[in-house]
């Protein structure tokens, strides 16, 4: 690590250059937030009931509805299969249902896929092990999205043993292979528009948890969880792996999210997409840092939780290059330079960081935020709750249920 007197630069595997810089070092202009003893931070379990009435309605960018197609229920592996290969639009998933040894990938890559929904049967028991959703217009014609797509009430994990286990092939991007160890998320968007996630939980993934990238646009991530668990962190063996051309343990290996693929996809740099909503998420435990964010996005009312030893966490909100940042009511429990740039290069630094009424508790801040705009920076309408009570409601009501 380059240091210097203003900042320190970190090269990570992303290829991002992370600058880390003191509260106010280049922001004196900045809006700053108070920090409010440990003991006012944990508001009865009475207010997370008053915060869900609050939040019903709130919306953000999607207005996705999804499928209006009869639903098929699935309970195993060659019935989820099936219903994929049918083109069925509706889905619901009862029960665990594994992948397999190697990550398994669902790809919906067509316009055919427009108003589909994936979804756990109610109760909170849906859960997709080794198995990726990878909604993906790549290949569509320039200007063309899925579109509607709707993702709720389901846990995504990793099978730890299985990924351990897997050869250079789905490893290394160096060996031949499908590297499918290494694109391994639980959900992920690409070329996707009006898009809603919502109760969800990911965790234990290889590569980052989910990702909204090339030129996605209008999401909402609303009462999901996103963490890595002890079981993650301690791995053993703890393998190496190779992602872009270096080697680094698998259990090092701890994102949340990426926002936009590089620069070139970025709000300011790229098409001016990517606007996203994320409200009512609970971020963590033992979270090493993101979402990296290189689009236009919302973030209130979120729980940024580093309460766990050993994280480790580098930081909770990445402000990457291009981006249009709007950072309200959320709550930072223990972050590390909890909100950090990393641009994708010494270039292409644009970037907007607003924010007001965060509540930083016991955390290293790294670069503040400057005073909110004067009118309202998302075209949609959207309540929210004081961040003193954000931990208590979020911890209450994100994920499956």
């Amino acid at each position: 690590m380059k240091k210097g007197k203003r900042f320190d630069i970190n090269f990570k595997r992303s290829g991002l250059f992370i600058f880390s810089l003191s509260a106010g070092l280049l922001f004196s202009a900045c809006q700053k937030q108070s920090t409010t003893p440990a003991a006012v931070k944990n508001p009865p379990p009475s207010l997370a009931a008053e915060a869900k009435v609050a939040d019903i309605g709130t919306d953000g960018y999607s207005t996705a509805t999804g499928s209006t197609a009869s639903a098929v229920t699935v309970t195993t592996l060659s019935q989820l299969q099936t219903a994929f290969n049918n083109g069925s639009h509706h889905i619901i998933i009862s029960g665990n249902i594994y992948g397999g040894a190697v990550p398994l990938t669902f790809t919906f890559s067509t316009t055919g896929w427009n108003n589909t929904t994936i979804e756990g049967a109610s109760g909170g028991q849906a859960v997709l092990q080794n198995i990726q959703l990878k909604f993906d217009g790549e290949l569509l014609a320039t200007g063309t999205n899925i579109q509607n797509i709707v993702v709720k009430n389901i846990t995504f994990y990793g099978n730890i043993p299985s990924l351990q286990a897997l050869p250079s092939s789905e490893t290394d991007i160096s060996v031949s292979g499908n590297h499918s160890g290494v694109n391994y998320l639980g959900v992920s968007f690409r070329r996707c528009t009006n898009v809603s996630m919502d109760h969800c939980t990911i965790y234990n993934t290889s590569d980052d948890l989910w990702c909204a990238t090339l030129a996605s646009d209008d999401l909402t991530i609303s009462y999901c969880h996103f963490y890595f668990t002890s079981s993650w962190l301690n791995m053993s063996p703890n393998p190496s792996w190779n992602w872009i051309g270096t080697y680094q343990p698998l259990a090092d290996e701890r994102l949340a999210a990426v926002l936009g693929q590089n620069y070139s996809d970025s709000y300011t740099y790229g098409t001016q997409k990517l606007h996203i909503t994320i409200h009512d998420n609970w971020f963590g435990s033992l979270m090493k840092g993101r979402p990296l964010c290189r689009g236009y996005v919302h973030f209130f009312n979120n729980y940024f939780d580093n309460g766990t030893a050993c994280s480790g966490q580098y930081n909770a909100i990445q402000i990457g290059s291009g981006c249009k940042v709007y950072s309200e009511s959320n709550y930072f429990y223990q972050t590390v330079n909890t909100n950090q740039l990393g641009f994708d290069d010494g270039t292409h630094t644009a970037y907007t960081f607003c924010e007001r009424n965060n509540d930083y508790n016991t955390t290293s801040v790294g670069v503040s935020g400057a005073a909110w705009p004067g009118s309202s920076p998302v075209p949609y309408s959207y309540t929210v709750v004081a961040a003193s009570t954000v931990p208590s409601s979020v911890q209450t009501n994100a994920g499956p249920h």
